[in-house]
């Protein structure tokens, strides 16, 4: 069974994702158009806007989904124009995905904005919850009324502020923290030392949760999953997600993490139906990163 849901299945992202990274041009000045060829595939509408020059993010227009990218070596994030808050992309359902761990957090940190999926997803399902966004750059953040991200309220609120310094510097003990922050090169070096993820150990609670996105597609990735693994005193598992290279990281210092299957599958019949997560998929999904972690632990702390 696969984990994508059927109302994404009219969109191609394998021809979505070509198209981008085929384009391969030179920053375009902002108005300027694409090449001839480029403007439509498979008689599918295309468009570029540059709305903030040669240094700010752009906005590419594939059909029904509107795109964030800072180049043409990745896609920052993605939005179906005629549903919003579907979450397109796997790795952001992968990442929903910690509704099975803790189904009900009360505060929320999220380390970048981006098209801001996961955060709207987060404001729908969890009505009680409280949610901190914190983003680095302000043209990201300017484009939140194009990606339909709500507007600061009680309960949500986004900080343009650098990630690695807000986790250090201010207070504050959220139940679930997200880093999900990329720039034009990647996972910036601030969001991805042993440090920084000995601060997000910190300033978690003692059962509270990290969920990391990380590209999988170079050798640095199994190095960050130890860097974090360190910090959680080795109580991380990683789960593949986009076939093009992502992998989400849960950790948390708390001795009942990860669960058992019986536990995890016990969660997943707990919480409501979505139709953009799954989380019985998802608990499927899971089960073999808990079995290759129950294969590195002494048989004393295996409960599989």
């Amino acid at each position: 069974m696969t984990d994508v849901s059927a109302r994404s299945a009219d969109i191609d992202l394998d021809m979505f994702h070509d198209l981008v990274f085929d384009l391969r041009l030179e920053r375009p000045e902002p108005g300027s158009a694409l090449p001839d060829r480029y403007e439509s595939a498979g008689h599918i509408p295309v468009s570029l806007d540059t709305p903030f020059g040669p240094t700010g993010p752009m906005l590419f227009r594939f059909g029904d989904i509107l795109s964030l990218l800072f180049g043409w070596s990745a896609v920052q994030s993605g939005m179906r124009v005629s549903d919003p808050d579907h979450l397109l992309f796997d790795y952001t359902r992968v990442m929903m995905g910690f509704r099975l761990f803790r189904a009900a957090p009360k505060h929320i940190e999220m380390i970048g904005l981006g098209g801001g999926s996961l955060a709207k997803a987060c404001y729908r399902s969890l009505p009680d919850c409280e949610i901190t966004v914190i983003e680095i750059d302000p043209d990201v953040i300017a484009l939140r009324q194009q990606f339909h991200i709500p507007p600061d309220d009680h309960r949500f609120r986004v900080i343009c502020a650098d990630g690695a310094d807000y986790l250090a510097a201010s207070a504050g003990k959220p139940d679930i923290l997200f880093i999900d922050g990329f720039d034009s090169k990647g996972l910036p070096p601030t969001l991805s030392q042993q440090g920084f993820y000995d601060n997000c150990r910190a300033r978690l609670g003692p059962d509270g949760l990290l969920v990391a996105n990380l590209c999988d597609n170079s050798m640095a990735f199994a190095t960050l999953v130890r860097r974090i693994a360190a910090s959680f005193d080795g109580r991380a598992i990683a789960i593949p997600a986009e076939r093009r290279g992502n992998r989400v990281v849960f950790a948390s210092a708390d001795r009942t993490f990860p669960p058992s299957f019986e536990m995890l599958g016990t969660a997943a019949k707990s919480l409501p139906c979505q139709e953009v997560v799954d989380y019985s998929i998802k608990a499927r999904r899971i089960m073999p990163a808990l079995r290759r972690w129950a294969k590195r632990q002494p048989p004393s702390q295996i409960r599989l």
